[in-house]
């Protein structure tokens, strides 16, 4: 699926001519293939890797491999500057800069394969989807703006947390892949663990507004849900009156 994110971010956010995407996709198609020669015989596409420091790993095995710098000076840098723009896009900075641009990208996945619902206490934050949310969200906290925590190491930014709206546990009631950018909000780690384990009568409002600003968002990303439909299945053992 990240295929198709890329080339909707080409598309919509950075605007790309359908040439220049062609030939960016031409070239990672390549990268692809010379995956197992840098020591990466295990990934089957460059689309797959879903860790951004694994990526960076590529890049730089990539720059030392003198074959593939071989290729890239006679390919007049094409293979160099369809990797760079990938990264670009897994780094997310389009998306700090312009948060709304998130939502040009939005579109229905297909469900992956079952370990993926095995969900965890929160989305990793190496993710490259993940990644990207924190970015777009400016490393606030989507319940409330003002909630402050500490820089974080790796980033520099505000240490925040990645949480899945409609948990993955209920992915058997979904057509469309609850795995999406418009199903991940961030959080700060208080309120994270007060979706988690808070009072469902606390709860009920502060998911009914979370829910109002994503969606149209989830909509587009083929999770059509009302408001009711939405708290049932976030919350099963509680009957909400919607």
């Amino acid at each position: 699926m990240q295929q198709e994110y890329f080339g909707l971010y080409l598309k919509n956010v950075k605007k790309v001519k359908e040439a220049t995407q062609e030939h960016y996709f031409q070239s990672l198609r390549k990268i692809t293939a010379l995956l197992r020669e840098v020591g990466y015989p295990d990934i089957e596409s460059l689309y797959d890797v879903d860790s951004y420091s694994q990526l960076q790993e590529i890049k730089q095995a990539l720059k030392e491999d003198p074959g593939f710098v071989a290729l890239d000076e006679r390919g007049h840098r094409m293979y160099s500057a369809g990797f760079n723009r990938y990264m670009e896009f897994a780094e997310g900075k389009d998306f700090l800069m312009h948060p709304s641009s998130l939502s040009l990208i939005d579109c229905p996945c297909p469900v992956k394969q079952p370990s993926l619902m095995k969900q965890t206490f929160h989305p990793s934050r190496d993710r490259i989807m993940v990644r990207q949310v924190f970015q777009a969200s400016e490393y606030h906290c989507e319940i409330n703006t003002g909630h402050k925590t500490f820089l974080a190491q790796a980033s520099g930014r505000q240490y925040v947390e990645g949480h899945h709206l409609i948990p993955l546990e209920v992915q058997p009631e979904i057509v469309s892949s609850l795995d999406v950018y418009a199903n991940i909000i961030t959080l700060c780690p208080t309120c994270h663990r007060f979706l988690h384990f808070g009072m469902q009568s606390d709860k009920e409002k502060v998911l009914s507004q979370l829910f109002e600003t994503r969606q149209d968002r989830l909509n587009d990303s083929g999770i059509k849900l009302g408001k009711k439909e939405f708290l049932e299945l976030v919350e099963p053992t509680k009957a909400y009156a919607g």
